[in-house]
């Protein structure tokens, strides 16, 4: 997308605009979006709600999204919450914080849990690593933002290659190499290679495929 030829969407403070296509998405304070949006770098400084699908190269949000539609982006990145009422994709999803929405598909999965429970029907990707908060400085952070200290995910499926897993509740994981971290519940582990399990976590039943 050339930068020289689009408009930008820029929210200062409280206001509303609608999508469309645009180089730069950049929401700081409390906006709201109406209708679709694509664009190459979409920004969140606040709180959004989007009544549409977000479509971007890099996506960034620190704060809270709402997302009526689907969001899809090369690189995801979030620190706080993130609602999305349809399926999530990209290459790279990176959160510090809770997130609900319907699919998660992704290359590279890293999630750190924060702020009550992470809803997500099923969760596909290459490389997925859910673990509880490590250091201090993303807990004051996400204090800032007054959201409380981690909790769980709640998925039905996790699929993946390589997959660690912390304070995790699943009906089913499936993968190649699986570890199973502290405070998990897993009803079944379906592995190819090699299976990890803490002695903290629960695994009903594991069958290697």
């Amino acid at each position: 997308m050339d930068k020289d030829r689009v408009r930008n969407l820029i929210i200062t403070g409280m206001g509303s605009t609608n999508g469309g296509s645009v180089y730069l998405a950049k929401i700081d304070g409390n906006g709201t979006v109406t209708g679709d949006l694509e664009c190459a770098v979409f920004t969140v400084n606040g709180r959004a709600h989007m009544h549409g699908s977000v479509k971007a190269n890099s996506a960034e949000i620190n704060g809270t999204i709402t997302i009526e539609g689907d969001l899809i982006a090369e690189s995801i990145k979030l620190t706080g919450r993130a609602i999305v009422k349809g399926k999530c994709e990209a290459e790279k999803f990176k959160v510090n914080g809770r997130f609900e929405m319907d699919a998660l598909n992704a290359g590279n999965i890293q999630v750190t849990l924060h702020g009550g429970s992470s809803v997500v029907a099923e969760i596909g990707g290459e490389w997925i690593e859910i673990r509880k908060p490590r250091g201090i400085a993303v807990t004051k952070l996400l204090n800032a933002l007054s959201i409380p200290p981690f909790d769980k995910l709640k998925a039905q499926t996790i699929e993946g290659d390589d997959i660690y897993l912390e304070y995790t509740m699943a009906e089913v994981v499936r993968g190649s190499n699986v570890s199973i971290g502290p405070g998990c519940e897993i009803e079944l582990v379906e592995y190819k290679t090699k299976l990890d399990l803490h002695k903290d976590s629960k695994v009903s039943r594991s069958t290697q495929i």
